[in-house]
Protein backbone atom coordinates (compact mmCIF):
# COMPACT_ATOMS: atom_id res chain seq x y z
CA UNK A 1 0.00 0.00 0.00
CA UNK A 2 1.59 3.69 -1.26
CA UNK A 3 1.17 6.62 1.19
CA UNK A 4 -1.61 8.13 -0.09
CA UNK A 5 -3.77 5.82 -1.11
CA UNK A 6 -7.47 6.21 0.08
CA UNK A 7 -6.98 9.90 -0.89
CA UNK A 8 -9.00 11.44 -3.26
CA UNK A 9 -7.59 14.39 -5.32
CA UNK A 10 -9.74 16.74 -7.65
CA UNK A 11 -7.17 19.13 -9.34
CA UNK A 12 -8.82 22.04 -11.90
CA UNK A 13 -5.64 23.13 -13.36
CA UNK A 14 -3.37 23.19 -16.19
CA UNK A 15 0.17 23.84 -17.57
CA UNK A 16 2.63 22.24 -14.90
CA UNK A 17 2.62 23.73 -11.50
CA UNK A 18 -0.81 22.40 -10.56
CA UNK A 19 -0.84 19.10 -12.60
CA UNK A 20 2.18 18.04 -11.80
CA UNK A 21 1.86 18.46 -7.99
CA UNK A 22 -1.16 15.82 -8.40
CA UNK A 23 1.07 13.81 -10.26
CA UNK A 24 3.23 13.15 -7.37
CA UNK A 25 0.62 12.84 -5.35
CA UNK A 26 -0.55 9.61 -7.65
CA UNK A 27 2.53 8.55 -8.20
CA UNK A 28 2.36 8.27 -4.34
CA UNK A 29 -1.12 6.12 -4.72
CA UNK A 30 -3.57 8.84 -4.56
CA UNK A 31 -7.00 8.74 -6.76
CA UNK A 32 -6.29 12.26 -8.64
CA UNK A 33 -9.57 13.40 -10.81
CA UNK A 34 -8.51 15.86 -13.19
CA UNK A 35 -11.19 18.15 -14.61
CA UNK A 36 -10.36 19.65 -18.30
CA UNK A 37 -12.66 21.47 -20.57
CA UNK A 38 -15.07 19.98 -22.50
CA UNK A 39 -13.65 21.25 -25.72
CA UNK A 40 -11.68 17.94 -26.92
CA UNK A 41 -8.66 19.57 -26.34
CA UNK A 42 -8.75 19.82 -22.55
CA UNK A 43 -5.38 21.28 -20.74
CA UNK A 44 -3.13 23.57 -23.60
CA UNK A 45 -0.20 21.69 -22.10
CA UNK A 46 -1.50 18.47 -23.94
CA UNK A 47 0.33 19.83 -27.18
CA UNK A 48 3.01 21.28 -26.23
CA UNK A 49 6.36 20.17 -27.54
CA UNK A 50 7.44 16.41 -28.91
CA UNK A 51 4.03 15.14 -29.12
CA UNK A 52 2.61 12.01 -30.23
CA UNK A 53 -0.99 12.30 -32.08
CA UNK A 54 -2.70 14.96 -29.35
CA UNK A 55 -0.68 13.35 -26.42
CA UNK A 56 2.35 16.08 -25.24
CA UNK A 57 5.61 13.71 -23.73
CA UNK A 58 5.76 16.64 -21.52
CA UNK A 59 1.86 16.55 -20.72
CA UNK A 60 2.39 13.20 -20.14
CA UNK A 61 5.12 13.15 -17.70
CA UNK A 62 3.37 15.37 -15.39
CA UNK A 63 -0.05 14.00 -15.88
CA UNK A 64 0.41 10.21 -15.41
CA UNK A 65 -1.56 8.33 -13.19
CA UNK A 66 -4.58 10.51 -13.46
CA UNK A 67 -7.87 9.89 -14.52
CA UNK A 68 -9.29 12.66 -16.59
CA UNK A 69 -13.16 13.92 -16.58
CA UNK A 70 -13.99 16.78 -19.62
CA UNK A 71 -16.70 19.00 -17.99
CA UNK A 72 -18.18 22.68 -18.60
CA UNK A 73 -18.54 24.44 -15.13
CA UNK A 74 -20.12 27.32 -16.84
CA UNK A 75 -23.02 25.60 -17.47
CA UNK A 76 -25.30 25.87 -13.94
CA UNK A 77 -25.80 21.54 -13.84
CA UNK A 78 -22.13 21.36 -15.07
CA UNK A 79 -21.39 23.41 -11.75
CA UNK A 80 -23.29 21.48 -9.68
CA UNK A 81 -21.42 18.15 -10.80
CA UNK A 82 -18.02 20.03 -10.12
CA UNK A 83 -19.14 20.94 -6.56
CA UNK A 84 -20.28 17.66 -6.17
CA UNK A 85 -16.49 15.85 -7.20
CA UNK A 86 -15.02 18.64 -5.03
CA UNK A 87 -17.55 17.15 -2.22
CA UNK A 88 -16.36 13.58 -2.63
CA UNK A 89 -12.44 14.54 -2.50
CA UNK A 90 -10.33 15.25 0.08
CA UNK A 91 -8.17 17.54 -1.82
CA UNK A 92 -9.32 20.15 -4.43
CA UNK A 93 -6.83 21.94 -6.47
CA UNK A 94 -7.02 24.74 -8.75
CA UNK A 95 -4.76 27.58 -10.42
CA UNK A 96 -7.13 29.87 -12.27
CA UNK A 97 -6.34 33.48 -12.28
CA UNK A 98 -7.08 35.01 -8.84
CA UNK A 99 -11.03 35.41 -8.45
CA UNK A 100 -11.97 33.14 -11.01
CA UNK A 101 -13.08 30.33 -8.94
CA UNK A 102 -14.75 32.32 -6.70
CA UNK A 103 -16.74 33.50 -9.85
CA UNK A 104 -17.28 29.75 -11.42
CA UNK A 105 -19.13 29.25 -8.12
CA UNK A 106 -16.09 26.78 -6.57
CA UNK A 107 -13.99 29.34 -4.50
CA UNK A 108 -12.24 28.80 -1.30
CA UNK A 109 -15.23 30.09 1.17
CA UNK A 110 -17.89 28.58 -0.65
CA UNK A 111 -16.64 25.00 -1.13
CA UNK A 112 -14.81 24.81 2.27
CA UNK A 113 -18.27 26.49 4.08
CA UNK A 114 -20.08 23.00 2.26
CA UNK A 115 -17.04 20.77 3.23
CA UNK A 116 -15.13 21.53 6.05
CA UNK A 117 -12.94 18.81 6.06
CA UNK A 118 -11.90 20.00 2.62
CA UNK A 119 -8.13 20.76 1.89
CA UNK A 120 -8.98 23.67 -0.42
CA UNK A 121 -5.54 24.59 -2.88
CA UNK A 122 -4.70 27.78 -4.91
CA UNK A 123 -1.59 28.06 -6.91
CA UNK A 124 -1.25 31.39 -8.88
CA UNK A 125 1.45 33.23 -10.29
CA UNK A 126 1.96 36.31 -7.76
CA UNK A 127 -0.43 35.87 -5.02
CA UNK A 128 -4.49 36.64 -4.35
CA UNK A 129 -4.14 40.16 -4.23
CA UNK A 130 -1.56 43.00 -5.19
CA UNK A 131 -0.20 45.37 -7.43
CA UNK A 132 0.32 42.59 -10.28
CA UNK A 133 -2.39 39.80 -9.38
CA UNK A 134 -4.09 40.10 -12.78
CA UNK A 135 -0.67 39.55 -14.88
CA UNK A 136 0.25 36.50 -16.36
CA UNK A 137 2.78 34.53 -15.11
CA UNK A 138 4.87 31.66 -16.84
CA UNK A 139 8.12 30.07 -15.03
CA UNK A 140 10.67 33.07 -17.43
CA UNK A 141 8.63 35.56 -15.42
CA UNK A 142 9.60 34.18 -12.13
CA UNK A 143 13.10 33.16 -12.87
CA UNK A 144 13.56 36.95 -14.44
CA UNK A 145 12.03 38.74 -11.12
CA UNK A 146 13.85 36.70 -8.51
CA UNK A 147 17.37 37.05 -8.99
CA UNK A 148 17.53 33.35 -11.13
CA UNK A 149 18.39 34.77 -14.50
CA UNK A 150 21.01 37.33 -13.07
CA UNK A 151 23.07 34.30 -11.16
CA UNK A 152 23.12 32.71 -15.42
CA UNK A 153 25.39 34.82 -16.24
CA UNK A 154 28.99 34.27 -17.42
CA UNK A 155 31.23 36.34 -16.12
CA UNK A 156 29.18 36.46 -13.00
CA UNK A 157 27.42 40.19 -12.39
CA UNK A 158 28.41 41.62 -15.38
CA UNK A 159 27.63 39.20 -18.15
CA UNK A 160 24.44 38.85 -20.56
CA UNK A 161 21.41 36.98 -17.94
CA UNK A 162 20.03 33.66 -19.04
CA UNK A 163 17.22 31.77 -17.95
CA UNK A 164 17.62 28.22 -17.02
CA UNK A 165 16.34 26.21 -19.60
CA UNK A 166 13.77 24.26 -17.59
CA UNK A 167 10.40 24.81 -16.09
CA UNK A 168 12.41 25.16 -12.59
CA UNK A 169 9.80 27.61 -11.02
CA UNK A 170 6.97 25.53 -12.22
CA UNK A 171 8.52 22.16 -11.20
CA UNK A 172 9.20 23.48 -7.42
CA UNK A 173 6.23 25.15 -7.26
CA UNK A 174 4.58 21.67 -7.81
CA UNK A 175 6.79 20.02 -5.50
CA UNK A 176 6.46 22.26 -2.80
CA UNK A 177 2.49 22.16 -3.70
CA UNK A 178 2.18 18.40 -3.31
CA UNK A 179 3.99 18.71 0.01
CA UNK A 180 1.96 21.25 1.37
CA UNK A 181 -0.67 19.38 0.55
CA UNK A 182 0.43 16.18 2.59
CA UNK A 183 1.36 18.35 5.29
CA UNK A 184 -2.43 19.67 5.85
CA UNK A 185 -3.30 16.30 5.01
CA UNK A 186 -1.78 15.45 8.47
CA UNK A 187 -2.93 18.40 9.99
CA UNK A 188 -6.26 16.85 9.21
CA UNK A 189 -5.49 14.05 10.21
CA UNK A 190 -4.10 15.02 13.83
CA UNK A 191 -6.16 18.09 14.71
CA UNK A 192 -9.44 17.61 12.70
CA UNK A 193 -10.74 20.41 10.32
CA UNK A 194 -9.39 21.25 6.17
CA UNK A 195 -8.07 24.85 5.20
CA UNK A 196 -7.30 26.86 2.57
CA UNK A 197 -3.46 26.33 1.65
CA UNK A 198 -2.55 28.78 -0.95
CA UNK A 199 1.07 29.35 -2.78
CA UNK A 200 2.36 31.76 -5.22
CA UNK A 201 5.04 31.11 -7.89
CA UNK A 202 6.84 34.19 -6.84
CA UNK A 203 6.87 32.99 -3.62
CA UNK A 204 8.06 29.56 -4.11
CA UNK A 205 10.79 30.64 -7.04
CA UNK A 206 12.53 33.39 -4.44
CA UNK A 207 12.16 30.93 -1.35
CA UNK A 208 13.97 28.56 -3.40
CA UNK A 209 16.94 30.47 -4.65
CA UNK A 210 17.33 32.63 -1.57
CA UNK A 211 19.40 30.24 0.46
CA UNK A 212 22.71 29.83 -2.13
CA UNK A 213 21.11 32.31 -4.70
CA UNK A 214 21.21 35.16 -2.59
CA UNK A 215 24.16 34.07 -0.17
CA UNK A 216 26.27 36.89 -0.48
CA UNK A 217 23.61 39.57 -0.14
CA UNK A 218 21.39 37.61 2.60
CA UNK A 219 23.43 38.80 5.60
CA UNK A 220 23.41 42.89 6.49
CA UNK A 221 25.58 45.37 7.99
CA UNK A 222 29.19 46.35 8.15
CA UNK A 223 30.60 43.47 9.86
CA UNK A 224 29.80 40.98 7.08
CA UNK A 225 32.63 39.58 5.02
CA UNK A 226 31.87 39.18 1.46
CA UNK A 227 33.55 36.58 -0.54
CA UNK A 228 32.46 35.62 -4.35
CA UNK A 229 29.52 33.06 -4.59
CA UNK A 230 30.38 29.46 -4.33
CA UNK A 231 29.10 28.51 -7.43
CA UNK A 232 31.80 30.68 -9.44
CA UNK A 233 34.38 27.83 -8.36
CA UNK A 234 32.18 24.98 -10.35
CA UNK A 235 32.00 25.22 -13.82
CA UNK A 236 32.01 23.27 -17.35
CA UNK A 237 35.91 22.46 -18.71
CA UNK A 238 36.40 21.56 -21.69
CA UNK A 239 38.41 18.46 -22.26
CA UNK A 240 40.48 17.44 -25.40
CA UNK A 241 37.05 15.57 -26.33
CA UNK A 242 34.24 16.74 -24.48
CA UNK A 243 33.49 18.25 -21.24
CA UNK A 244 33.46 17.24 -17.54
CA UNK A 245 32.10 19.62 -14.50
CA UNK A 246 34.27 20.25 -11.43
CA UNK A 247 34.57 22.35 -8.53
CA UNK A 248 37.96 23.83 -8.23
CA UNK A 249 38.33 25.70 -4.92
CA UNK A 250 37.59 22.95 -2.53
CA UNK A 251 38.22 22.95 1.55
CA UNK A 252 41.15 22.91 3.03
CA UNK A 253 41.06 19.22 3.47
CA UNK A 254 40.45 18.26 0.02
CA UNK A 255 42.47 21.04 -1.75
CA UNK A 256 45.64 18.76 -1.82
CA UNK A 257 44.06 15.79 -3.33
CA UNK A 258 42.11 18.64 -5.80
CA UNK A 259 45.49 20.09 -7.00
CA UNK A 260 47.44 16.49 -7.05
CA UNK A 261 44.82 15.51 -9.83
CA UNK A 262 45.42 18.10 -12.14
CA UNK A 263 47.51 20.94 -10.78
CA UNK A 264 50.67 19.45 -8.27
CA UNK A 265 52.54 22.47 -8.74
CA UNK A 266 49.87 24.47 -6.86
CA UNK A 267 49.61 22.39 -3.90
CA UNK A 268 51.65 25.11 -1.51
CA UNK A 269 51.58 27.55 -4.15
CA UNK A 270 50.44 31.41 -1.64
CA UNK A 271 47.62 32.59 -3.59
CA UNK A 272 46.14 29.32 -3.00
CA UNK A 273 47.26 28.28 0.58
CA UNK A 274 43.90 28.13 2.00
CA UNK A 275 40.04 28.25 1.46
CA UNK A 276 39.37 32.08 1.61
CA UNK A 277 42.46 33.14 -0.11
CA UNK A 278 41.32 30.53 -2.85
CA UNK A 279 37.96 32.93 -2.41
CA UNK A 280 39.76 35.75 -3.12
CA UNK A 281 41.54 34.38 -6.09
CA UNK A 282 38.73 32.14 -8.07
CA UNK A 283 39.49 33.84 -11.05
CA UNK A 284 43.20 33.22 -10.88
CA UNK A 285 42.50 29.60 -9.75
CA UNK A 286 40.16 28.81 -12.83
CA UNK A 287 42.56 29.89 -15.37
CA UNK A 288 45.16 27.45 -13.91
CA UNK A 289 42.81 24.72 -14.28
CA UNK A 290 41.16 25.57 -17.84
CA UNK A 291 44.39 24.68 -20.01
CA UNK A 292 45.61 21.64 -18.06
CA UNK A 293 42.20 20.16 -18.53
CA UNK A 294 41.65 20.60 -21.87
CA UNK A 295 45.16 19.11 -22.83
CA UNK A 296 42.90 15.60 -21.36
CA UNK A 297 40.59 13.43 -23.11
CA UNK A 298 37.60 13.20 -20.76
CA UNK A 299 38.25 9.60 -19.71
CA UNK A 300 42.19 11.06 -18.69
CA UNK A 301 40.15 14.08 -16.27
CA UNK A 302 37.74 11.55 -14.76
CA UNK A 303 40.52 9.07 -13.98
CA UNK A 304 42.36 11.74 -12.12
CA UNK A 305 39.77 12.80 -10.21
CA UNK A 306 38.68 8.76 -9.12
CA UNK A 307 42.34 8.34 -8.20
CA UNK A 308 42.49 11.21 -6.29
CA UNK A 309 38.99 11.02 -4.80
CA UNK A 310 38.28 14.22 -6.41
CA UNK A 311 34.10 14.75 -6.88
CA UNK A 312 32.99 15.18 -10.54
CA UNK A 313 31.28 14.02 -14.31
CA UNK A 314 31.69 13.83 -17.78
CA UNK A 315 28.81 15.81 -19.34
CA UNK A 316 26.36 13.13 -20.39
CA UNK A 317 24.46 13.99 -23.55
CA UNK A 318 20.72 13.97 -22.96
CA UNK A 319 20.17 11.17 -25.42
CA UNK A 320 22.89 9.25 -23.70
CA UNK A 321 21.64 9.44 -19.64
CA UNK A 322 19.09 6.33 -19.62
CA UNK A 323 22.90 4.43 -20.28
CA UNK A 324 24.35 5.93 -17.18
CA UNK A 325 25.95 2.34 -15.19
CA UNK A 326 24.01 4.09 -11.66
CA UNK A 327 20.88 4.37 -13.54
CA UNK A 328 20.82 1.17 -15.17
CA UNK A 329 21.58 -0.23 -11.63
CA UNK A 330 19.28 1.77 -9.97
CA UNK A 331 16.36 0.68 -12.28
CA UNK A 332 15.57 4.26 -12.98
CA UNK A 333 14.67 3.88 -16.54
CA UNK A 334 11.94 1.25 -18.13
CA UNK A 335 10.30 1.52 -21.61
CA UNK A 336 6.48 1.12 -21.03
CA UNK A 337 3.17 0.81 -24.38
CA UNK A 338 0.07 1.60 -23.06
CA UNK A 339 -2.60 4.08 -22.82
CA UNK A 340 -2.83 7.25 -25.25
CA UNK A 341 1.10 8.11 -24.79
CA UNK A 342 2.37 4.87 -26.60
CA UNK A 343 5.32 3.36 -26.40
CA UNK A 344 8.26 5.49 -24.43
CA UNK A 345 10.97 5.63 -21.68
CA UNK A 346 9.51 6.48 -18.64
CA UNK A 347 11.45 7.80 -14.60
CA UNK A 348 10.56 6.08 -12.24
CA UNK A 349 9.18 7.70 -8.97
CA UNK A 350 12.30 8.36 -7.30
CA UNK A 351 10.97 7.78 -3.66
CA UNK A 352 10.99 4.28 -2.36
CA UNK A 353 8.72 3.59 0.37
CA UNK A 354 9.88 0.47 2.46
CA UNK A 355 12.79 -2.45 1.27
CA UNK A 356 10.16 -3.70 -1.16
CA UNK A 357 8.89 -0.71 -2.63
CA UNK A 358 9.20 -2.14 -6.47
CA UNK A 359 8.76 1.83 -7.34
CA UNK A 360 5.57 0.64 -9.79
CA UNK A 361 5.50 3.24 -12.80
CA UNK A 362 2.05 4.86 -12.88
CA UNK A 363 -0.47 4.43 -15.86
CA UNK A 364 -0.42 6.58 -18.91
CA UNK A 365 -1.70 10.08 -18.84
CA UNK A 366 -5.50 9.86 -19.32
CA UNK A 367 -6.86 11.13 -22.86
CA UNK A 368 -9.57 13.85 -22.26
CA UNK A 369 -12.38 12.95 -19.92
CA UNK A 370 -11.39 9.01 -20.19
CA UNK A 371 -12.90 8.08 -17.16
CA UNK A 372 -15.59 10.46 -17.14
CA UNK A 373 -18.30 7.46 -16.61
CA UNK A 374 -16.85 5.66 -13.75
CA UNK A 375 -16.00 9.07 -11.93
CA UNK A 376 -19.75 10.51 -12.19
CA UNK A 377 -20.98 7.17 -11.27
CA UNK A 378 -18.43 6.93 -8.43
CA UNK A 379 -19.98 9.72 -7.00
CA UNK A 380 -23.54 8.85 -7.48
CA UNK A 381 -24.74 9.77 -10.83
CA UNK A 382 -26.72 7.16 -12.49
CA UNK A 383 -25.99 5.49 -16.70
CA UNK A 384 -29.22 7.68 -17.09
CA UNK A 385 -28.19 10.97 -15.69
CA UNK A 386 -24.52 10.64 -17.19
CA UNK A 387 -25.84 10.19 -20.83
CA UNK A 388 -28.16 13.06 -20.39
CA UNK A 389 -24.94 14.85 -19.31
CA UNK A 390 -23.24 13.63 -22.30
CA UNK A 391 -26.19 14.76 -25.01
CA UNK A 392 -26.25 18.54 -23.45
CA UNK A 393 -23.15 19.01 -23.46
CA UNK A 394 -22.00 18.58 -20.44
CA UNK A 395 -19.58 16.35 -20.92
CA UNK A 396 -17.04 16.40 -23.63
CA UNK A 397 -15.75 13.75 -25.54
CA UNK A 398 -14.74 10.39 -24.01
Amino acid sequence: MKPMQGVRVVEATQMVAGPWAGAILAEQGADVIKVEMPDGVGDRYRLVGSRRGDMGASFQGFNRGKRSIALDTKDPEGLKVMQRLIGSADVFVQNFRPGTADRLGIGAAEMMAAYPELIYVSVSGFGSDGPEVDQKVYDYVVQARTGMAAIQAIPPGTGTPELVHQIVVDKVTAMTTSQAITAALFQRERHGGGQHVQLAMIDVGAWFFHADGMMDLSLLGDDVVDVPHVADSYGAFATSDGHIVLMVMGSDRSWPKLANAFVPHLVDDPRFADREIREQNIDALMAEFAPVVAALTTQQAIDAMRANDVPGSAITPRDQVHLDPQLVHNDTFVVVDDGPAGLRREVRPPVRFGSDDARGIPASAPAVGAHAHEILAEVGYSLADIEGMSESGILGPE
